[in-house]
């Protein structure tokens, strides 16, 4: 049975809880392909990382999807501070792929990605080891826990009294919150929707379920403050009975963690409002994918 005090004991382990001096701040607005985007900046911690809200054709409200990434501009097709995808490989422009429904963006960028040298080389422990030191230095949390506080003051701030207006947030439905994310992002998008009950719906594409699967004992991650007695599926426990899709492509999600999932499905009344998807193409998740998410958040954020 899943229960208040376990959700206080992640928060607790992970140290997701919010700055409590932290705000959000509109500061202007940029094109973002067809679209006009609004700069949010969020500071937490004592550092900026500035987010970009993307609202859909059509008039509102709109059902609003918070999209934790490395970093944001990729997310809408635009150049980042990282490579490219690869050509032949899918487009990280998930969140242009889901105005297409509907849908609001609210994309957010990773501290750890925010806070890397622009020399920083492109492996992982090279890039954000350092960022991962400092944040040991400063903050008694977890890496994970840092970055989902950073996502729960996100929510904090848009759900306010006045937030609409001082926020640019007119013409979005407040009230129908969802989450996407696709690996570092689904990482998150898990956490937060299990973390925070003002989720409604929540996609995870390829997060890596598991304590056992995926590089959860990173420094950006959790380090070696895994668990000692419980693994990931009281965490997505945690989101029923809120709509949730976990989505695999045999790399970092697939059979071999699949029956974690199942374990987790009596926590729902409903068990089909846990959802899951394999596919055969890796980790990138390919467009048919990605209009899959769309759909399927745009039905989940409007029932």
């Amino acid at each position: 049975m899943i229960t208040e005090a376990q959700r206080a004991w992640w928060i607790d382990w992970l140290g997701a809880d919010p700055d409590p001096d932290g705000s959000l701040t509109l500061l202007d607005e940029r094109r973002v392909g067809d679209w006009t985007g609004r700069v949010l900046r969020l500071r937490s911690f004592g550092d900026d990382l500035d987010c970009l809200l993307v609202l859909p054709d059509g008039d509102g409200p709109h059902p609003l999807v918070i999209m934790p990434f490395y970093e944001v501009e990729p997310l809408f097709g635009l150049v980042g501070r990282r490579p490219a995808a690869p050509p032949g490989q899918p487009s990280r422009a998930f969140g242009s792929a889901l105005l297409t429904y509907g849908l609001a963006v609210l994309a957010v960028p990773w501290w750890f990605e925010v806070t890397a040298a622009d020399d920083a080389p492109l492996d992982l422990a090279g890039r954000y080891g350092p960022p991962a030191a400092r944040h040991a230095e400063r903050l008694p949390s977890t890496g994970l826990g840092r970055s989902v506080a950073d996502l729960r003051l996100v929510v904090d701030k848009i759900t306010e009294p006045g937030a609409a207006d001082r926020l640019g947030l007119a013409g979005v439905d407040l009230d129908r919150i969802g989450v996407f994310g696709h690996s570092l992002g689904g990482k998150l998008a898990l956490h937060l929707a299990a973390l925070d009950e003002r989720i409604a719906a929540a996609v995870a594409h390829e997060p890596g379920l598991g304590l056992d699967h995926s590089n959860w004992d990173a420094p950006w991650y959790l380090g070696d403050h895994r668990p000692p007695d419980r693994d990931h599926d009281q965490l997505l426990g945690l989101v029923a009975p809120r709509p949730f899709l976990l989505i695999g492509g045999g790399d970092s999600d697939g059979p071999a963690n699949l029956p974690l999932a199942e374990r987790a499905r009596p926590a729902w009344p409903d068990p089909y409002r846990l959802s899951t998807l394999l596919h055969d193409h890796g980790h990138p998740p390919p467009a048919y994918v990605v209009a899959a998410c769309g759909h399927w958040l745009a039905e989940a954020l409007r029932s």
